[in-house]
């Protein structure tokens, strides 16, 4: 059996979409499931043709667009909702007629979380037999062995990584001024940002704040086997993002037992259970007090960091969801029902 799965553009190669694609080819093939993972600017109409399911990521970005170019596939095709067009485009009326005039066409829509599907039914209920939740499973990347001299910081510095792309959903900058405060008041604290470019603005941006600031470290995009690395070494993981569907630099960094902090958005939200293995903040002030207690605390980061390894590891696992989706598309490939039961 062969599945087409398909990202936006641009997806960058340590980005989501690609760490999840390719997670999923690589333990698919261990039940002997072919997948083939493409990106909107490079599918064409001959690997529709070829393939046996076709799984679009991402319904607004993606699916809106494909479907538009090449028109519904007779072979069953599945939506996974990745987070801004389930938290985002579907409050958005316009966007929201064209996702759900493509969510009615496919055959299964996938939430990464229990809300976001809920969300959705609430909005959709006629499309509420479509859809599934399936939790992400996580490998921690292997890493090349760096210690934190790879990136110059030393022993003493507390350490917060920021992995994220350079666009505005993701609030690259939206450390800086807390952490400063902290800088300021005399603690050894450090932000190191990484993550593919999206947006030249936000580049200039993040090139002048690194220029001025000496704690401050804009490493560009990073290969994600050494975002492993980055992780391990690093003291505090942080997500300050507007939006989320769930976040795998977050899963990532839990799994490897750091402590994480991050926006109180859904997906994050979703996640984190708040004071147990990790924390959540509403605003700039939150942020500050508990980027000020973690730094503080060095025992407490170590304990938050290890109940979400223990918590992750229980959860999160590959192999479940490896089988959840090997069951899933063999169920759509040997059903008999067409695509496209539902009347827009």
């Amino acid at each position: 059996m062969s599945i087409l799965i398909v990202l936006p553009v641009p997806s960058p190669p340590a980005g989501g979409n690609w760490v999840f694609s390719d997670r999923l080819r690589r333990h698919l093939a261990e039940v002997n499931l072919h997948v083939r993972v493409t990106t909107l600017d490079s599918v064409t109409t001959e690997d529709i043709e070829q393939c046996d399911i076709v799984h679009i990521f991402n319904a607004s970005r993606t699916a809106v667009p494909f479907v538009e170019k090449f028109g519904v596939p007779e072979k069953p095709m599945v939506i996974t909702f990745t987070g801004t067009d389930v938290n985002e485009e579907m409050k958005r009326p316009r966007e929201r007629r064209k996702i759900v005039e493509v969510a009615c066409r496919a055959r299964q829509l996938i939430f990464l979380t229990a809300d976001a599907l809920q969300g959705f039914c609430i909005q959709c209920p006629e499309l509420k037999n479509h859809c599934v939740h399936i939790p992400l499973g996580i490998d921690v990347p292997p890493g090349r062995g760096y210690d934190r001299s790879r990136w110059g910081w030393r022993e003493e510095e507390v350490v917060f990584f920021l992995p994220a792309g350079l666009r505005p959903v993701k609030r690259p900058l939206y450390a800086l001024k807390p952490l400063a405060r902290l800088y300021r008041e005399g603690l050894p604290v450090r932000l190191c940002l990484a993550g593919a470019v999206f947006d030249l603005d936000l580049l200039r941006q993040v090139e002048t704040e690194a220029e001025m600031r000496p704690w401050f470290q804009w490493l560009g995009a990073v290969p994600h086997r050494e975002v492993g690395d980055l992780y391990r070494c690093a003291d505090v993981v942080l997500n300050t993002s507007t939006s989320e569907g769930l976040s795998h630099a977050l899963l990532e960094a839990m799994a490897a037992g750091r402590a994480v902090m991050a926006s109180r958005v859904p997906g994050n939200r979703d996640l984190i259970r708040h004071g147990e293995d990790g924390l959540l903040y509403e605003d700039a002030e939150e942020f500050l007090a508990s980027a000020r207690q973690l730094a503080l605390d060095p025992e407490w980061r170590e304990s938050l960091g290890q109940r979400a390894a223990t918590r992750v590891a229980r959860e999160f696992s590959p192999v479940v969801e490896r089988d959840r989706y090997a069951q899933l598309y063999r169920r759509l490939v040997l059903s008999p029902c067409a695509s496209g039961q539902v009347a827009p």
